[in-house]
């Protein structure tokens, strides 16, 4: 695993932005099958951002609400409290071509 951070200081979203970080480091680890993962944590624009990216198998994002309905609420919930706080998060994934996970939220 690699990482790139360029925040400096605390901010109020912390909490938030490290369970996001736990719960897609946790993806690439139990469903991926990621050789290589990365992990950026920078200030842009009033905003906090992470990004999780791997290698693995990815998968087709159509299939979330299936996932959903089957109990494996992982990345929906993280939306969600994300969202709540005024963030967003976008999924770039496709089968065989790994995954990128972009969280961003307010600085403060």
């Amino acid at each position: 695993m690699n990482y790139e951070l360029t925040v400096h200081r605390r901010h109020v979203h912390d909490g938030l932005l490290f369970a996001a970080a736990r719960e897609l480091l946790a993806n690439a680890s139990q469903h991926a099958a990621a050789r290589h993962v990365l992990v950026c944590l920078a200030e842009q624009n009033g905003s906090v951002v992470l990004e999780v990216r791997d290698d693995g198998r990815g998968f087709d994002v159509a299939e979330l609400p299936e996932r959903l309905a089957e109990g494996h609420i992982g990345l929906p919930s993280q939306r969600e409290r994300i969202e709540s706080q005024g963030g967003g998060m976008s999924i770039r994934t496709a089968p065989g071509r790994g995954t990128s996970v972009e969280v961003h939220v307010p600085a403060d």
